[in-house]
């Protein structure tokens, strides 16, 4: 699909729009790519909230919750769901996100919290992530990557339109994705933290699914489709 690099090169160079859309540029073990996330805690916390919520509502709720003290696993497996709830008002689904935030939170304190966890491999913490309610491949492989600190790639539909009209590649389920993309990717954590932010903000931004706007994408230049519309233009 072409040199990867230079994407990354690309998403360098608009870090203003991927802080706009929360992804923040940082140290390579840093959790405050996640929009500002003061520990791999709230990463995992926000994964949950974020899911079919605009990442602005997470924001404040996260706002409610660290002032509150609840920003950490322990307090939050200490909680009432429905009291948890009440808090994450703008937040979509919040009874039920409510629900899995709390026994997500029990889950990881009862093997001994994330030390316990970063001990072990990577198989084995993708394996008791997926295991638990609310957490999918990507919310897994997201926490992982920007919690964890491990390389692994999650995907979203973001990474699939963007990748597949810079290139026309398709490939398969999640999984061969997520494998083959990684194969692309320079081994480090920075490197995948920031392609991760890129496509996503790519999709969001300028990358739509009805109506793309080429002509002011940033990766204008590497993309097949963007080459085409200026041809008929």
């Amino acid at each position: 699909m072409g040199d990867i690099v230079k994407l990354l090169k690309v998403f360098e160079g608009i870090s203003d729009r991927l802080r706009e859309n929360g992804w923040l540029i940082d140290k390579p073990e840093s959790p405050s790519w996640w929009g500002g996330a003061l520990s791999p805690e709230e990463v995992i916390i926000s994964a949950i909230l974020v899911q079919q919520t605009r990442w602005e509502r997470v924001v404040g709720a996260m706002v409610k919750l660290r002032r509150s003290g609840l920003n950490t696993l322990r307090a939050l497996a200490e909680l009432n769901p429905v009291n948890l709830a009440n808090m994450l008002t703008g937040i979509n689904f919040r009874f039920t996100k409510a629900n899995r935030l709390v026994e997500i939170a029990k889950n990881i304190v009862s093997i001994g919290g994330l030390e316990a966890l970063s001990k072990l491999s990577d198989d084995d913490v993708r394996g008791i992530l997926l295991s638990m309610d609310g957490v999918g491949h990507e919310t897994a492989d997201s926490i992982m990557l920007f919690a964890l600190n491990r390389l692994t790639l999650p995907v979203s539909t973001y990474t699939i339109r963007v990748i597949n009209r810079i290139s026309g590649v398709l490939y398969g389920d999640y999984e061969e994705w997520r494998i083959r993309l990684m194969s692309l990717l320079p081994k480090a954590l920075y490197e995948y933290k920031l392609f991760h932010a890129g496509v996503v903000t790519t999709g969001k931004e300028w990358c739509l699914r009805g109506k793309p706007r080429c002509g002011e994408c940033p990766l204008r230049n590497q993309c097949r489709l963007a080459r085409l519309n200026a041809g008929k233009g």
